[in-house]
């Protein structure tokens, strides 16, 4: 479980969470509702060691993630982020499948090629991307399959939570179904636990466990 207690954060002097008290646990979908702009994205980046808080304690299983400035890097390797925009993430000369195969040598997750092959598989299987989508370029494919590269990308990498800041907003419904279907798999076979930040409360409302909503600077639990 991710524990956030009375985390704050400002930027030249203005406010944007304050106080902000919430659970992230594992093997569930945890939504966090607001308006663009509203300050999700800052406690998504906080989560993920961009942003610094200026005060309050996050904590991963125990562990504390930041203590003063300093991030503890080894514990927010467990946590993910999926952006809005896949292709940004995604080198535009480089074949599929040899990036995430480059992304598992640089973290050292095999010894061998074979064994970094065979891990990059069953990332790849776990998202329904075939061998042609491995060999294939950026531009050779959709948004909705970027998107589940990008989410491949977290479950080679081990993660045991997932944070989708608005990371479907731009598929069509159609597709957007799909790869929540998939991510649904994965929470159940690897109880990941998943954050999805969205202004869209009906896709949180019917996808999520439990809802936090922003007001007044913070988050608070939506009944149900």
């Amino acid at each position: 479980m991710i524990e956030v207690n009375n985390l704050g954060k400002g930027f030249d002097n203005r406010t944007v969470l304050q106080k902000v008290t919430l659970d992230i646990p594992q093997g569930a979908f945890t939504g966090l509702y607001g308006k663009s702009g509203c300050g999700k994205s800052t406690l998504a980046k906080i989560l993920c060691g961009v942003l610094r808080p200026d005060e309050g304690e996050v904590y991963v299983d125990g562990k504390k993630l930041w203590n003063g400035d300093k991030y503890d890097r080894e514990t927010g390797k467990r946590i993910q982020l999926v952006r809005q925009q896949p292709f940004a993430a995604l080198d535009p000369v480089q074949k599929i499948g040899d990036g995430l195969m480059e992304l598992a040598r640089y973290n050292k997750l095999a010894k061998t090629k074979a064994e970094r092959r065979a891990l990059v598989e069953e990332a790849a299987d776990g998202m329904l991307l075939n061998r042609q989508t491995l060999n294939s370029l950026p531009c050779a494919i959709s948004g909705g399959e970027a998107q589940r590269v990008s989410i491949a990308k977290c479950l080679l990498l081990n993660a045991e939570y997932v944070i989708l800041d608005e990371a479907t907003s731009m598929l069509d419904v159609s597709t957007q179904a799909n790869v929540f279907a998939l991510i649904k798999n994965a929470v159940k076979q690897r109880k990941l636990g998943v954050v999805v930040i969205s202004h869209d409360l009906d896709l949180i409302t019917s996808l999520c466990d439990k809802t936090y909503y922003y007001e007044n600077f913070t988050f608070k639990e939506a009944q149900r």
